[in-house]
């Protein structure tokens, strides 16, 4: 079976925006879900792997990998609601790599759900879990037919980002990372080159990014910049600020498509399906 596609969970950067005004594009932080043929993927735990968890228990998945691209709260911050943790049939292998020290993806986790900042710890876990560490470029394989290549990004404490490659296709998971104004990443250009889709760390224009330089992050433009240079047709717009609301996302997939037309804005519930093209599938 040689379905490939991916489902996004949550969409936003830094923390939840829930508001009337987030409805369409939601206000759930990272979380993306990739099926590989009948082998499930989730690319990190914001606060959308709690409705990823749900649906994933509902079909009676059991079997799962968790690959974080780092440790903020953001993108962790949805892990100890995460169903199928407390799953006594569950297998969960979880996969970390962006440490600058020796931390380990076990201490992590273990750091992260504890007293006094967390009620209940992994060992309150009732799955099977596998605690994976890596450093990049790294490559995982995660079956015979799923290989998961990996690259170091420029966010502060560390980052990675994930090339997924299935069936003959591959699409990038870009985020969090700052590009230097004028100068394109070379190692992220090379990394995604040829790549049939990137969902790539847009959390700002390059209006706004004098402001922010050191944050960590990066603009929708430079997105589009490192798809040309590439080779990639499909850019997801991803990493959303807290402040940026429909109205304000549905000008730039106008903005966007206008500059680039492969350019999509991520929203929670969009289904991409990877094949002869990028197709959606739900949420457009």
């Amino acid at each position: 079976m040689t379905r490939f596609q991916l489902t996004i969970w949550g969409a936003r950067g830094s923390i939840p925006a829930p508001a009337a005004a987030n409805t369409r594009f939601g206000s759930d932080t990272s979380c993306i879900e990739v099926r590989c043929g009948d082998r499930v993927l989730v690319l990190d735990a914001g606060t959308g792997i709690v409705g990823c968890g749900r649906e994933l228990c509902y079909e009676g998945v059991r079997n799962l990998d968790i690959l974080f691209t780092h440790c903020h709260f953001d993108h962790i911050m949805g892990l100890p609601f995460m169903f199928p943790l407390y799953t006594e049939e569950a297998v969960v292998r979880l996969h970390a790599g962006h440490f600058l020290d020796e931390t380990s993806c076990r201490s992590m986790v273990e750091r992260f759900m504890c007293p006094p900042y967390f009620p209940v710890t992994p060992k309150q876990f009732t799955a099977r879990i596998d605690y994976r560490d890596f450093r990049p470029p790294d490559v995982l394989t995660l079956a015979d037919d799923i290989r998961v290549r990996t690259v170091r990004l420029n966010h502060p404490n560390g980052a990675v980002g994930y090339r997924i490659e299935y069936a003959g296709r591959s699409f990038c998971y870009i985020t969090d990372t700052e590009h230097e104004p004028g100068k394109p990443d070379a190692a992220i250009r090379d990394f995604i080159a040829g790549s049939d889709l990137m969902i790539y760390d847009c959390m700002y224009t390059d209006e706004e990014f004098p402001t922010f330089q050191g944050f960590g992050h990066s603009t929708w433009q430079e997105g589009v910049r490192l798809c040309r240079a590439a080779g990639v047709e499909n850019l997801i717009i991803f990493h959303h600020d807290i402040s940026r609301t429909d109205a304000w996302l549905e000008a730039l997939a106008t903005t966007a498509q206008n500059a680039f037309p492969g350019a999509i804005v991520a929203r929670t519930g969009l289904t991409l399906e990877i094949g002869e093209g990028v197709r959606i599938l739900e949420g457009g």
